[in-house]
């Protein structure tokens, strides 16, 4: 199971959510980012964006490394997590936490994001298949 973690982790395809991650610890810990992006995006809507991006990688890191495959790889998937995301966080969460708000267009970027990961997991190339 740990020699499936390294080309699991250091793929081509994880470049675009690790960037992702990056861009997400820049605005929330550094600085925000509303000089060069909408203070409302930026602020509200960026970190989910982002977060769609890096989940549907985080779920195909760790089924690699238990499986051997990855699950997220076509559009069916994709659409699937991100409706989960979105009820999960913008439906339960909002329910339970006494912060959470229930925000369409938060749920507009997770699908967004999700398009985004499997855009390039489409083009960039990852161990297995041909370049």
């Amino acid at each position: 199971m740990i020699r499936r973690l390294g080309p699991a982790l250091f793929s081509w395809s994880n470049l675009v959510p690790l960037l992702a991650t990056l861009v997400y610890l820049i605005n929330r810990f550094a600085f925000s980012l509303d000089c060069v992006l909408p203070y409302e995006f930026a602020n509200y809507h960026l970190a989910d964006l982002c977060g769609g991006i890096v989940f549907p990688a985080y779920v195909n890191v760790l089924t690699r490394v238990v499986s051997g495959r990855e699950i997220i790889c076509g559009l069916g998937s994709s659409l699937l997590l991100s409706a989960l995301c979105t009820v999960c966080w913008e439906v339960l969460a909002s329910c339970v936490l006494h912060f959470g708000t229930a925000d369409p267009i938060d749920a507009l970027m997770y699908f967004l994001g999700g398009l985004v990961y499997l855009a390039f997991y489409k083009i960039l190339p990852r161990e297995g298949k041909a370049a």
